[in-house]
């Protein structure tokens, strides 16, 4: 089944009228299910829902604006399906389903730069609002992800690697996603996923509430340190 073939109105990637979501998902009874609810919300369209072997088969399918990726019993066979339908669908937000919230799987999602995580409890109404949210280029996590994440560490901060420390000092300047790319030599999509994956981690919703927390946790000197390296 491919997934990339199909239009969209306006070549926004959205379109105008209704969200399409496919469900790729070896359990079943889990993709009839989220099909059934999905295809009951207003606004929504199923476009596929089929197995993980189908979903990077060759059928052709409308491309879908947000894409839900089951994790069940064998997470590994899923999170590696994630990772290709990722290199395959670069424009479509992907989102795992899994029925418990550990510390691996949001680590994958934050490190894969997939749009987020819901578990297959959440509630119809709250799923409808998540998938709104996806397909407007936002991440969705369960509220205590960052408390399954970071329970053992003292500062959120200290999860953020070199790299998103710089995106996030620059940020803080505030400089633009362009500027931001020119000055580390990469593109202002990596520099969206960059700061999409530093709010998720330091749990805030902007890059002002994200300078905030580096002003207080007073990191700059180690920025300092690494850019003087360079």
């Amino acid at each position: 089944m491919s997934l990339d073939g199909g239009g969209t109105a306006g070549g926004s990637g959205r379109p105008a009228d209704h969200i399409r979501v496919a469900i790729a998902d070896n359990r079943r009874l889990i993709v009839e299910s989220l099909a059934a609810l999905i295809d009951g919300m207003k606004g929504f369209e199923v476009t596929a829902a089929c197995t993980g072997e189908e979903a990077l088969s060759a059928a052709v399918v409308p491309r879908p604006d947000v894409l839900l990726v089951g994790v069940g019993s064998g997470p590994r066979a899923a999170l590696e399906l994630a990772r290709s339908l990722r290199r395959r669908l670069p424009d479509t937000e992907i989102v795992l389903v899994a029925d418990t919230l550990v510390p691996e799987l949001v680590t994958f999602v934050l490190g894969e730069h997939l749009n987020g995580l819901i578990l297959t409890r959440t509630p119809a109404a709250e799923l409808a609002i998540c998938l709104d949210q996806v397909a407007h280029g936002h991440a969705v996590l369960p509220a205590n992800w960052q408390r399954v994440l970071v329970r053992d560490r003292d500062d959120p901060l200290e999860s953020l690697s070199e790299r998103q420390l710089e995106v996030l000092s620059l940020a803080a300047e505030g400089l633009s996603y362009q500027d931001i790319a020119t000055r580390l030599f990469i593109t202002s999509n990596t520099v969206k996923f960059h700061l999409r994956t530093i709010y998720l981690r330091l749990g805030v919703r902007n890059r002002a509430a994200a300078a905030r927390l580096l002003n207080e946790r007073a990191v700059y000197g180690r920025i300092a340190v690494m850019f003087s390296r360079t």
